[in-house]
């Protein structure tokens, strides 16, 4: 096991990635499996209803409990799997029966058929069984090897030592060997494949809300962190302030040093505003100059005191060529009830009236 982890980890994707990053993952994947859960449940159902039917005509020994167990009970904890998988609250008991039902079907067959003739023409029913739990059943890889492992303990407990004997009843070992190890691998590349995807998928994600000169979050991206956060006020009441900033005479600095100093200035710029604000802040560039800071819990009051704190630092840098620049902030805390336009209007014009009043100065509307 130690050496099949180390494998694992050596051709995982998402090994040494963000813990947030592999829980994003494992959410995104558990819900990719609901459909294939829900129609390989209700296919294996009809197939164990008519395995049950063949069943009661090919032998005479314990005709109702085979019933009961393939006729009922195995296709009703399908059809509770299938079931479950429509109620997004109960997939936490839909993939318990799930992991469960394998094991208990193993060891029905065991005891129905181990130790009797019987035996040679229902074993591949195990076989299959293992194959199922790791290539059909939905299961993640994880699930698949623990439901599967306790199913090989418990058939190995039961036929071992018989399996070890002379004679063809060696075959058996091989056929379990070879179900498990099949399984396992085409349960592992599945998932890597998955995971491959969900990263793809995530850097395609992440480049679709990035301003592609500075790196901060465009503004598509930042109207959505302002609907959630007004959401987030809404419902729990929390106040939270926006900061529109507008670099002073920008458009001398192209006019007099060029294009490639401007966009060297607006990346110096941006790095300050990253660097200036909390963790949970969020920072975007809106086009051109303009750039926009979220500030999640912090009234007006509040906010004025961090933009003070950024305005003596971005005063304070030596921006490349132009040396100095300064900018002017206008700030709006969030009312209950206004629209997004409107907050970002009266943000807006604050920051117009900032450059009215001389620029390089913070209003708040």
């Amino acid at each position: 096991m130690p050496l099949f982890n180390a494998l694992a980890r050596s051709l995982d994707p998402l090994h040494g990635v963000q813990a947030a990053t592999r829980q994003a993952f494992d959410h995104w994947y558990r819900q990719a499996k609901i459909p294939q859960i829900r129609y390989v449940a209700f296919l294996t159902m009809a197939l164990y209803l008519i395995y049950a039917a063949i069943e009661q005509n090919v032998t005479s020994e314990q005709v109702l409990a085979r019933f009961i167990v393939h006729g009922l009970m195995v296709p009703g904890a399908l059809l509770a799997v299938g079931v479950l998988s429509f109620q997004p609250s109960r997939q936490r008991t839909m993939f318990t029966i799930l992991t469960v039902a394998p094991v208990c079907t193993a060891a029905a067959n065991l005891h129905f058929n181990f130790g009797t003739p019987l035996f040679v023409h229902f074993a591949p029913e195990i076989y299959l069984n293992l194959m199922w739990t790791f290539a059909v059943s939905g299961l993640t890889l994880r699930q698949a090897l623990a439901t599967a492992s306790a199913s090989v303990l418990v058939i190995l407990v039961v036929t071992l030592d018989h399996s070890l004997q002379p004679g063809m009843q060696r075959l058996h070992l091989i056929w379990i060997l070879a179900s498990f190890s099949f399984g396992l691998l085409s349960a592992f590349l599945l998932e890597r494949a998955h995971k491959r995807m969900f990263l793809h998928q995530d850097r395609l994600a992440l480049s679709a809300s990035l301003d592609g000169l500075t790196g901060l979050w465009n503004r598509s991206r930042m109207e959505r962190f302002l609907v959630e956060e007004i959401a987030r006020a809404n419902r729990y009441g929390t106040p939270f302030s926006v900061v529109l900033i507008d670099i002073d005479h920008f458009k001398s600095v192209n006019d007099t040093h060029g294009h490639a100093v401007g966009d060297s200035v607006l990346r110096q710029f941006a790095t300050l505003l990253r660097d200036s604000v909390r963790v949970l802040d969020k920072v975007g560039r809106l086009g051109g100059e303009e750039f926009l800071i979220v500030l999640p819990e912090n009234d007006a009051a509040q906010a004025k005191q961090a933009v003070q704190a950024l305005q003596q630092r971005i005063n304070g840098f030596a921006f490349d060529r132009v040396q100095r620049k300064t900018a002017s902030f206008g700030i709006a805390e969030y009312r209950p009830g206004e629209s997004l336009d409107s907050l970002l209007e009266r943000a807006d014009q604050a920051m117009y009236r900032a450059k009215a009043s001389g620029r390089d100065r913070i209003e708040a509307l």
